[in-house]
C-alpha cells in the first residue's frame, strides 16, 4: 500500500505549463531593455497628475490608467502605427507586461482605434510642464 504524500512534496511534479510559460516571461521582463524603460518611468505619479482614473460607470476599460499611459510610451518607443502596435501587443508578451495586460491569444484585441481614443483622452488632460517636472525629478 502506498503512503499518502503531502501536497508540498507533489508540487514540483505537477505541471502547469501555461503558468510556467508566463512566469518565465515575467522573470525575464525586469532584465530586458523594455523592463528597464518601464522602471525609468514614474507611471503612478504621472497618472495622478493627469487625473486618469478607473471608470466607475459604463463598460470598464481594458487598460488601467497606468496601462493607458504605458501604451502611449510604448507607441513612441516602438515607433509603430496604431494597428501595428495592437498587432504587436497581441503577440509580444513583454509588450503586454509593459502595459499591465494579459491578452488571450484566442481572443486578441482587434480594435486598433483604442490607441487613438487613449491618446485623445490623455491629450485632453495633459499639462506638459507639470509632467516634465515629474520626469526630471524622477
Amino acid at each position: 500500500m502506498r503512503k499518502v504524500q503531502k501536497l508540498s512534496e507533489l508540487e514540483p511534479t505537477i505541471a502547469f505549463s501555461e503558468y510556467d510559460f508566463y512566469r518565465n516571461y515575467e522573470c525575464s521582463f525586469p532584465d530586458s531593455e523594455l523592463g528597464g524603460q518601464h522602471r525609468a518611468i514614474p507611471f503612478q505619479e504621472m497618472v495622478a497628475k493627469l487625473g486618469l482614473k478607473e471608470q466607475d460607470r459604463g463598460r470598464s476599460s481594458y487598460f488601467s490608467p497606468e496601462g493607458k499611459l504605458a501604451l502611449m510610451f510604448l507607441k513612441a518607443y516602438s515607433n509603430l502605427s496604431d494597428s501595428q502596435l495592437i498587432d504587436n501587443l497581441n503577440s509580444n508578451i513583454h509588450y503586454q507586461l509593459f502595459c499591465g495586460v494579459r491578452i488571450n491569444p484566442l481572443n486578441p484585441l482587434s480594435n486598433f482605434k483604442v490607441v487613438s481614443d487613449i491618446r485623445c483622452e490623455i491629450a485632453s488632460k495633459m499639462d506638459i510642464d507639470s509632467l516634465q517636472q515629474i520626469l526630471s525629478s524622477h
